[in-house]
């Protein structure tokens, strides 16, 4: 079974957000603590573009019968750090 949508899982983006920090703090930390050639380095990494990957599989289905029965049901799971969400709805319509 195909996933309905592939994205950005916010969990993930979380820990690249905060390994990012962690290595800006890191250069400020360093300043003149360390040889030019480390701190240039560090600094450097620093500056590395965050990679985010699609890794958040996403279900989600919309239902009406034909009595006015309404469902919807949604559900998201990331294969790398095994955030998972899941949502369900459902009412009786009114006729």
């Amino acid at each position: 079974m195909s996933a309905d949508n592939w994205t950005q899982c916010p969990k993930c983006n979380k820990m690249v957000e905060d390994a990012k920090q962690k290595q800006i703090d890191k250069a400020r930390v360093y300043y003149g603590k360390v040889s030019p050639e480390e701190y240039e380095a560090t600094i450097l990494a620093s500056k590395e573009p965050a990679v985010f990957n699609e890794t958040l599989r996403e279900n989600y289905g919309f239902y009406m019968k034909s009595d006015g029965f309404f469902k919807v049901s949604y559900s998201a799971f990331c294969d790398r750090c095994g955030f998972k969400h899941t949502f369900t709805h459902s009412e009786q319509i009114e006729i």
